[in-house]
Formats: structure tokens, C-alpha cells, sequence
């Protein structure tokens, strides 16, 4: 099969074209013919980049890790209720099953979590093999790249904005807006029926996020950002903010632009891992900091719930498998809002 490997971690260029065998899926795994798989920042880009501290692969790997495609074939004695040529998404994440968090339905703190191309071979490829439990069934008039573009930041944003409590009328803040969790954080809220003021620091973005139907877009660079923040809101601030990278500016004026009993949940630190913060305001204010490494079941069967009801994904450039090197230059670059897939052989 085609497939895209990386023999080092390094730039872009050390994404290759190579032909491997078709692997052959075990007992309780499926064999999936891929059709789309989403360029993420940080399980590619990081990862290609050998910046995943808990990845486990020895070379040539392939990467990819948000996949769709058909059902290709079962290993031996796989109870599935789905079928070979079935069209399905594919789950990222492999939990251990044993582990306190796991028999407490808490996959999401897996002490022994894996993740599609990050521990295990990934999806840049003409064929994945993935367990069976990880696979959904496309709902009609799901495209494979909308698939692959939402089957991790869907379930993720539900499991954030449920978390946060957030409701319907709610204030919600999210920053970065125009990256692919950001955009996908920006969809649910507006179909759970908040209201969402979105940031970027760039104009064209701005522009974009309006179009996208954000009820106030602001620059989080201005000097007065907070109070922007609460005069847009009307009250003392965002219900609830969202902030998946670990920018030490934007960290401050999250929490000053948070109501009192705001709450911030964060889902990643891609660019900082400290942060600095008046403590004596967060604690008179009452406001609460979630953590959210990953979704969960519960926050995925939520989210396909809300995708029958026609939540969908912002997608940004559709690339071919073999310019994944140019797609993930256009991530690197900054110039995309929503998600960035590739599809084999024009299929998605």
C-alpha cells in the first residue's frame, strides 16, 4: 500500500512516499481502507516534529490520527455489528479497559492511553488497522473528510463545554477561534445555543469568524481586551472560556475577561506550558480551571447525537495523501481556520 512515513522527526521534507505491506488486523480489529485523515497540529505536526513526549513508535512510522474510510476486512472473531464495506469513523484513542480510570467509564484518564499514530501506526496510508470498537457508522450525508475532520475535536468540545456547564444563552469565549478545535468549539456552542465571542489576532481570521457566525470577534491582543470582553457580554464577564494553547498573555486575559463563578477549560498548551495569574482575584471571583486531556464515551455518544441533528465541522483545504508535506506547511503557517485533511486517491 502508499503510504506517507517518516524515517526522523524533522521539518516538513521528512514526510515521504513509501509502499509498505497491508497490515493485518489481530483479534478484535478491523481492517479500514482510509478515504480522509485531518492534519492535527499536535498529534502530526508536534509528533512529526518529535515534540510528543509520550509517543511510542520506532521508525519508519506512519502518522495520522483522525481518520474515515470502509471497513476493508475483521481480524479473527471480531463482534461488530458493522459490516465489511460499511463507511465509518475511526476513534483516536485505545484505552487499556482495566485500568481504575477506565472501569470507572473514564477513558479520558486511561493510565495506559494510546492514540492512532502516536503509539500505534497511524492513517497516512492507503489502509489503518484500529480496534473495532473504535469505529462509528458515517450517518447519511456525512462526507469521510467531515468525518475525519471532527472525530476528535467534536467529541472534545462536547466534553469541554459540558464540563464547563455550559447552556443555552451562555457567554462563551474562545480563543485561537479559528484553529481546528477552536473552530469546532465555536460550531457546538452555537448549536447547544450559546453565545460565543471569538478571538484571533489576525484581521483575515477576524473576518472569517464573523462570517462563520460569532456573535463578537475581538483582537486578544488589544490592551483592553477584558473589558471589551464585558462590555460585549452585558454582565461581568464569559460564562465560560476556552483556551486550548498555553500562550502566557492569553491566559491572563482569559481569566480577566471570566465572570465571577466563570469557569476556563483548557485542552492543550501547544505554545507554553506555564502561565501566570493574580490568585487572590481567581479565588474572590470563584472561578474554576478544568483540564481536559482528550473526550470521553459519554462526550462522544453526545456528540454524534448532536452530529444527526446536523452539527459539522469547519473545514479549511482538502490536500491528496501525497501533499501531506504542503498541508502541514499551510498548518505550521497559520493560514488555516478549521481543519486541514487529506484524502486518498480523491476519495472523502
Amino acid at each position: 500500500m502508499r503510504a506517507i512515513v517518516i524515517h526522523e522527526h524533522g521539518g516538513p521534507e521528512v514526510l515521504q512516499t513509501a509502499e509498505l505491506p497491508v497490515p493485518e488486523p489481530s483479534r478484535g480489529e478491523a481492517l479500514i481502507r482510509v478515504k480522509a485523515v485531518s492534519v492535527n497540529s499536535f498529534l502530526d505536526i508536534s509528533n512529526r516534529m518529535g515534540q510528543v513526549a509520550f509517543a511510542r513508535y520506532s521508525f519508519p512510522h506512519v502518522l495520522g490520527s483522525e481518520h474515515a474510510g470502509e471497513v476493508a476486512a475483521f481480524g479473527p472473531g471480531a463482534d461488530s455489528e458493522l459490516s465489511v464495506g460499511d463507511q465509518v469513523a475511526v476513534s483516536n484513542r485505545v484505552a487499556c479497559g482495566s485500568c481504575a480510570n477506565c472501569r470507572a467509564g473514564r477513558e479520558e484518564g486511561c493510565q495506559q492511553l494510546g492514540i492512532v499514530g502516536v503509539t500505534m501506526p497511524g492513517a497516512y496510508a492507503e489502509y489503518s488497522v484500529v480496534p473495532v470498537e473504535n469505529l462509528r457508522r458515517l450517518p447519511a450525508g456525512m462526507s469521510h473528510v467531515e468525518a475525519s475532520a471532527m472525530i476528535v475535536n467534536g467529541p472534545l468540545a462536547e466534553h469541554q463545554l459540558d464540563l464547563a456547564g455550559a447552556k443555552q444563552g451562555d457567554w462563551i469565549l474562545i480563543q485561537a477561534a479559528a484553529s481546528a478545535s477552536g473552530s469546532m468549539a465555536l460550531r457546538s456552542a452555537q448549536h447547544r445555543g450559546c453565545r460565543v465571542i471569538a478571538t484571533s489576532r489576525q484581521g483575515w481570521k477576524r473576518e472569517r469568524l464573523a462570517e462563520l457566525g460569532a456573535d463578537v470577534v475581538l483582537d486578544p491582543g488589544e490592551e483592553d481586551f477584558a473589558a471589551a470582553v464585558k462590555n460585549a457580554t452585558g454582565t461581568n464577564g464569559a460564562d465560560v472560556a476556552i483556551i486550548n494553547i498555553g500562550d502566557p498573555h492569553l491566559w491572563e486575559q482569559t481569566i480577566e475577561s471570566v465572570a465571577n463563578r466563570g469557569r476556563i477549560v483548557t485542552s492543550g498548551a501547544k505554545f507554553g506550558e506555564r502561565a501566570m495569574f493574580n490568585a487572590r482575584t481567581f479565588y474572590e471571583k470563584n472561578q474554576t480551571i478544568i483540564g481536559v486531556r482528550t473526550a470521553n464515551r459519554e462526550s462522544t455518544e453526545r456528540c454524534w447525537a448532536q452530529i444527526e441533528r446536523g452539527l459539522r465541522p469547519v473545514v479549511d483545504e482538502v490536500f491528496a495523501l501525497q501533499q501531506a508535506a504542503e498541508a502541514h506547511r499551510r498548518v505550521e503557517a497559520g493560514r488555516n481556520i478549521g481543519r486541514v485533511v487529506l484524502t486518498i486517491d480523491g476519495d472523502g
